[in-house]
């Protein structure tokens, strides 16, 4: 039997992060969504299917919990190991497949199971494994995060998929490498596009996928498409197999699907609104956004909060804004249109939250500290939170600050030869941080005992050297020695006024090399 299961193994996967998988952010958007769930402080968590495991190191790394993984990939977990091993979190790897790690006798109960894109690329048989471990091993009050592709917004998308494996087949037996035969597929698809196929013409919106299929990255094609399972469910299909494990269905983890003046049209509002049952109101909902990708979050035991209980614990929770004042756009995108965020609301939140170097603040304290009415106050965190300018947040401890302080090593680490890990851990946030390159350098720069802008340029600029890279103004690459020196001068100076204090703030900042 192939030890892949069908899964494709011709390239490793993406080195991606997905926060929304995080349990401070799970905990979180059923606090949004009313609905009490049981993820504790310290949770025992698990991963399915996770990659290069970049996201549950992250997650381990800023927790007291206990993490375990699986993934059939032996070249993942040997990745996802090392990563653990700098941090020092407790984190469990297994190269099993779903269904020997499922008959395994050692389990414990988890708070939380998660699956990224896994239940679209498994076969019938192992989503019915992932089902019976849910059943037996998530403790009540635990949570199921489940992303997948879906319907109806890959209707269209189907008949891609196919042509690429027609295209991916027709070298017949002839080998190569993967990466040609990714390059292969592509070209097929773009060879029958060209030539005016009518599908395409009738179908432009299946015509913009098979174009946009160039910008997506090689690793990102294959995993996508080239899995022998491919499967692509109604929500209400797979609502009804959670329920089968006796999961109650919470909402999206993408907490900005929420905002409905965005997504719907006002006639498509009022149709929803005269929709009682959730499975149904949320099938009919996918057809007015033509939605393609869900993330959606599963509870067992679901008990509704009261109004009183949810403004209760808003009050009580900790928020930090993770990037600077200055970043934040105060607009939001949805499937309908765009929308300018008022910002007689939204900008005194974002300065006080900026406030005293940043330092994090209560529900409670910003509603005090801008004289806004709570629910206001509640709408606009849930939004900044949906828009990656925001996170829960707590205090952090001398075993996650340890823990994202070896994490994050390693990734200065690599920053410093090039093979750039694109997020660095937060023990505030529970999770990671988006970390631009110049800003990893700068960090490595602050540990090695930069200070002044001329220091930190002279450091980057040595490792530019090594690299082959170059500053940009402008949008162009600077090719001189001095004008490189100078414009990474200029960052430097943001950095040490904006940057820095954002970063002691989440716990990132490295500390001073010894000796």
């Amino acid at each position: 039997m192939d030890w892949s299961e069908g899964y494709y193994a011709g390239l490793d996967y993406t080195f991606g992060y997905y926060h929304e998988m995080g349990p401070d952010h799970l905990r979180f958007a059923c606090l949004t969504a009313g609905i009490h769930c049981g993820i504790p402080a310290a949770p025992t968590y698990l991963e399915l299917g996770f990659g290069q495991g970049v996201s549950i190191n992250l997650h381990a790394a800023g927790s007291e919990g206990d993490f375990h993984g699986v993934d059939f990939n032996p070249a993942h977990v040997l990745h996802a190991e090392g990563l653990a091993d700098r941090s020092g979190a407790m984190v469990h790897l297994s190269d099993d497949s779903f269904a020997a790690f499922a008959g395994r006798k050692d389990l414990p109960m988890f708070d939380v199971i998660a699956l990224h894109g896994v239940w679209s690329w498994v076969s019938d048989e192992n989503r019915r494994v992932i089902l019976d471990l849910i059943r037996k091993k998530l403790r009540r009050g635990g949570v199921v995060y489940v992303s997948y592709n879906c319907m109806p917004g890959w209707a269209s998308r189907s008949a891609v998929r196919h042509l690429l494996n027609l295209g991916r087949a027709s070298a017949g037996e002839v080998t190569s490498t993967p990466e040609a035969e990714v390059d292969r597929a592509r070209d097929f698809v773009r060879q029958v596009t060209a030539v005016g196929a009518r599908f395409f013409a009738d179908e432009p919106q299946a015509a913009r996928h098979a174009a946009g299929l160039a910008n997506h990255s090689r690793r990102y094609v294959a995993h996508e498409y080239f899995n022998a399972d491919w499967h692509v469910p109604y929500f209400s299909e797979v609502a009804a197999e959670m329920a089968g494990a006796r999961l109650t269905f919470v909402d999206s983890a993408r907490l900005l699907d929420r905002i409905a003046e965005v997504n719907i049209a006002p006639d498509g509002l009022a149709l929803l609104a005269g929709l009682k049952e959730p499975v149904l109101r949320e099938s009919v909902r996918d057809y007015l956004v033509n939605q393609r990708f869900r993330p959606d979050i599963f509870v067992k035991g679901a008990i509704r909060l009261s109004r009183l209980e949810q403004e209760e614990r808003f009050g009580a929770q900790v928020f930090v804004l993770i990037c600077p004042l200055d970043e934040i756009d105060f607009r939001i995108s949805g499937a309908l249109a765009e929308a300018t965020l008022p910002e007689a609301i939204y900008r005194p939140i974002s300065e006080a939250l900026a406030s005293g170097a940043f330092r994090p603040k209560t529900g409670a304290a910003l509603v005090e500290a801008t004289g806004l009415p709570l629910d206001d106050v509640i709408a606009a965190l849930t939004v900044l939170t949906g828009m990656g300018v925001v996170r829960p947040a707590r205090e952090a401890t001398a075993r996650t600050r340890a823990q994202c302080d070896g994490y994050n090593a390693l990734v200065l680490e690599r920053a410093l030869a090039g093979r750039q890990l694109k997020h660095m851990a937060s023990p505030v946030t529970g999770g990671g941080i988006l970390t631009t390159r110049s800003t990893q350098l700068f960090l490595a720069a602050w540990r090695d005992g930069a200070r002044t802008p001329e220091a930190f340029s002279a450091s980057v600029w040595a490792v530019f050297q090594k690299t082959n890279e170059r500053a940009t103004k402008d949008g162009r690459d600077v090719l001189s020695r001095e004008e490189n020196l100078s414009v990474l001068a200029e960052m430097a100076e943001r950095f040490l006024a904006q940057i820095l204090p954002l970063y002691r703030t989440l716990g990132i900042l490295p500390p001073p090399k010894a000796g």
